[in-house]
């Protein structure tokens, strides 16, 4: 089914959220299950997929067995299956996944595609490397309670405030201890102590699926987040 869909570009705070969304038509909607896996690297069909609700994570998969995380998909990230295709990757649905796919331009110079389209597809895979970048960073040089908080800050950042608890400072997080893990490189065990410290030091608790910060500017001076890579670019 092909219908018209708004794509808003959630990841900028503000008055910024309303003007940055685009309407786009030819997107055909897909529904995936909460473990479902939405891609992997021998997807033979090239597409753009844009996040409407849920969360997704992608990941790779060592000759040992070992996971890396390598991104968790938000709503209003894109996946883009030859990426996924090229860097060996699975994308898989940690939640309910609600997605609009387009045709993937990029592997197919002949198809028809708006300008404002391909800017908004350039501009996701600037804001990706610059997550990415940032995530380098925290393996490299952060250590383990800097590198978890730097994750949830992100996260947060990148979801928003919360629209069913005004006021509320935190997130629905479905994310389990092994995910955080595998995301920044610790155990889960690691990672179970660092959460503790964080609640016992009164930064923040992260129970029953919520993340709650409960000092968020301690949190940010102590790990040293800069949200001014989520900014919006101009293209």
């Amino acid at each position: 089914m092909t219908t018209q869909v708004s794509i808003g570009r959630i990841h900028t705070p503000g008055p910024e959220v309303g003007r940055q969304k685009s309407e786009l038509t030819g997107g055909i909607h897909r529904n995936y299950a909460a473990g479902e896996t939405i891609c992997d690297y021998e997807d033979e069909t090239p597409r753009l997929l844009f996040l409407v609700s849920g969360w997704a994570v992608c990941s790779k998969t060592l000759p040992n067995g070992t996971r890396i995380v390598v991104e968790f998909a938000l709503r209003g990230d894109m996946v883009s299956t030859p990426s996924v295709e090229m860097a060996r990757e699975t994308v898989q649905a940690l939640s309910d996944v609600t997605a609009i796919e387009f045709p993937d331009f990029t592997s197919n110079a002949s198809l028809d595609v708006s300008p404002r389209l391909y800017r908004i597809v350039l501009a996701e895979m600037m804001r990706r490397q610059a997550r990415m970048s940032e995530r380098l960073a925290t393996i490299g040089r952060r250590d383990a309670l800097e590198r978890t908080g730097h994750l949830l800050l992100e996260l947060a950042t990148r979801i928003g405030p919360s629209r069913k608890k005004p006021g509320f400072d935190g997130f629905e997080c479905p994310l389990t201890q092994a995910d955080i893990g595998d995301a920044v490189g610790l155990s889960t065990v690691h990672i179970n102590r660092v959460l503790r410290d964080m609640r016992m030091g009164g930064l923040l608790s992260f129970r029953n699926g919520i993340v709650e910060f409960l000092d968020r500017n301690r949190l940010v001076e102590l790990v040293d987040f800069d949200e001014t890579y989520f900014a919006p670019h101009m293209i």
